[in-house]
């Protein structure tokens, strides 16, 4: 998880556990496969070889009392949440009880046939250990890997030097066998280990977009999101000198008095998917929309070389865009949409501002409230796109002669009026023209 996330993000144990809880989940499936196979070849060996009979009961004994025991555990554990103090007793002992099958299997040798025991020791039962052994990577731990590697260690040795001491193999076996025994565990506990790891890693980066996704919204493109999440993002407030551009439709709730509202949304959704493309391919921001109308900006959180070129291209491509749609729906419904768009650069606060029930990661300031009125002034205007002084000044200077100075707003609270410039139709359509 990036450390800048740390503060905002809750911890991610839950994922682990229910990674831990699916694993032992598999393992108590899989063995509910492999010990009625098992039981078969039993049966086969029975049927068709010299097994004696008290051995072959005794086994068959233990295989259907494993196969109970998995299936409680497995029944239990399925109604349990992941996290849940029974659940973790559970998925223990679902990955712990295999270790000691072997202690069963050598019982049940011992009193049916002991003189088969020393075979079993050389060969059988530490194959069987590191096998069982091996299914303790889903306890997705390091040390509980070692852990189980040491006691199944413990238990081969005390069958050797204690029940089975006289069918006991030769020392260098024994050690031989242990070796392998450990290093099982351990690999298992190293892969768990790693596993844990990586099932960290893996929510943290899915968390980590989210969390981008839910504090700048679904409109945000993926560029965005990730040099955000290498960059870093303050929640606290600060402040930032960006482009801010809002759009607005004229005269659209007396168009839609005669629409049905289900087509009314729709039409909104064609207009909002056309200009927020355009918005995210110029490395803008969608803040928010208001009714019909959006406010996006430009320059954070993620810095751009100059974010007023973006914000003007992103006006003159709405436009264009706007044009596109209106031949569509001309055709269809007989209705032309009209907007207007106003642009001022300048500093805002960015932040996450709300209550404490409700937040929005958004930016306020006078810049804001300047834009916002630009773009009431458009109609007055007959401009499409208005855009203040301090945007015209970021522009390039091939691009000042398609601007046309307006009259200078007073605004309530402000000393200096603002210098506004606006962008006719044919300039408009000459530079759509030139940049296609």
């Amino acid at each position: 998880m990036q450390d800048w996330l740390k503060a905002y993000m809750p911890e991610i144990h839950p994922e682990l556990d229910r990674a831990i809880y699916s694993g032992v989940l598999r393992v108590l499936r899989l063995w509910m496969v492999v010990i009625p196979s098992f039981t078969m070849v039993t049966v086969v060996f029975y049927l068709f070889d010299d097994v004696p009979r008290d051995f072959f009961h005794g086994l068959l004994l233990f295989l259907v009392a494993t196969f109970i025991f998995n299936l409680v555990d497995y029944a239990i554990l399925i109604r349990c949440k992941p996290g849940q103090t029974w659940a973790r007793i559970i998925q223990a002992g679902g990955l712990a009880y295999p270790i000691l099958c072997p202690l069963f299997l050598v019982w049940i040798t011992l009193e049916t046939q002991p003189d088969v025991l020393k075979s079993f020791l050389v060969g059988t039962i530490p194959i069987l250990q590191i096998i069982l052994v091996s299914t303790t990577v889903f306890g997705f731990s390091l040390m509980f890997g070692l852990f189980a590697g040491l006691v199944s260690t413990l238990l081969y040795l005390a069958i050797c030097y204690g029940p089975g001491a006289y069918a006991a193999p030769a020392l260098p076996t024994i050690v031989e066998n242990c070796v392998y025994i450990l290093i099982a565990g351990s690999v298992a506990g190293k892969a768990g280990d790693e596993a844990q790891k990586l099932v960290h890693r893996v929510v943290a980066s899915i968390k980590d977009r989210e969390f981008v996704t839910r504090i700048l919204g679904a409109y945000v493109s993926e560029e965005i999101k990730d040099r955000l999440l290498d960059q870093g993002l303050s929640m606290e407030g600060e402040e930032k000198e960006v482009t801010v551009l809002f759009s607005d439709l004229r005269d659209f709730t007396t168009l839609s008095e005669d629409m049905p509202p289900r087509r009314v949304v729709q039409i909104l959704n064609m207009y909002f998917d056309r200009m927020v493309r355009i918005i995210q391919d110029e490395g803008g921001v969608v803040d928010k929309f208001i009714g019909d109308a959006i406010m996006a900006y430009f320059g954070a959180p993620v810095l751009l070389d100059n974010p007023r070129e973006n914000a003007m291209r992103a006006a003159r491509r709405m436009r264009a865009e706007l044009l596109l749609l209106n031949a569509l729906l001309k055709k269809n419904e007989n209705i032309e949409l009209q907007s207007g768009t106003g642009l001022h650069h300048g500093t805002v606060v960015l932040g996450s501002i709300g209550s404490e029930k409700r937040r929005d990661f958004t930016i306020i300031g006078d810049t804001v409230n300047i834009a916002a009125r630009l773009e009431s002034m458009t109609r007055k205007l007959d401009a499409p796109i208005i855009l203040s002084e301090n945007v015209r000044d970021g522009l390039r200077p091939e691009h000042h002669g398609e601007l046309k100075p307006l009259e200078q707003l007073t605004l309530k609270g402000r000393r200096e009026p603002i210098v506004c410039y606006g962008v006719s139709e044919p300039a408009l359509s000459a530079s759509d023209s030139t940049e296609k």
